[in-house]
Formats: C-alpha cells, structure tokens, sequence
C-alpha cells in the first residue's frame, strides 16, 4: 500500500506541528521578581562565570600559554559548564 506524495505532503507539516504540543510540564522556568526566567538562561549566565574562573586558574598555573586555540578551548568549557549546570538543575544529572 503506498500513499500518495499530495497524502503525506498534507498530513507531514500537521503531524509536525502537533509534535511539539505535550500534556506534560512545560520548560523549566525560575520566578525572579514575579517574571519568570528559562533556567538555560542562567546556566548560560553561571557557565561563563566557571569558565572565567578556570580561566583564571589557568592564568595562574602558567598553563593557559600551552592551550592551542584559548578562544575554542574557553568556549567549549563555557558550554560543558552550561550543560552541566542546567541539567543538574533539571534534574536530568544525577550526581
């Protein structure tokens, strides 16, 4: 049995549209002043903070002159600090 290209083309974008619609709980927000903020916001923000500080650290054991790419090596410890901070704050990292 095989539906026509016209069949799918309609149903696909509707199917698509509905995918993201769930009953269960919307995305983790924080209350900060009555206005409520997505926690990726903050593990952004708290990220950047832990990657200044290992930056800093780097700094002051004379390692940070060995990094290849500084900027690459930064931002990749900015997004695994990202990471790693919103998915302890989810609930998604058991530690």
């Amino acid at each position: 049995m095989r539906l026509p290209l016209r069949g799918i083309c309609g149903v696909l974008p509707v199917a698509m549209a509905f995918s993201a619609c769930s009953p269960g709980p919307h995305a983790p927000t924080l209350a900060v002043f009555g206005s409520f903020f997505p926690i990726w916001l903050f593990a952004a923000a708290l990220g950047l903070v832990c990657a200044l500080v290992l930056r800093g650290l780097l700094l002051r054991l004379g390692l940070h002159e060995h990094l290849p790419v500084p900027t690459f090596t930064y931002f990749c410890a900015t997004l695994l600090f990202s990471i790693l901070i919103w998915a302890q704050w989810t609930g998604e990292l058991q530690l």
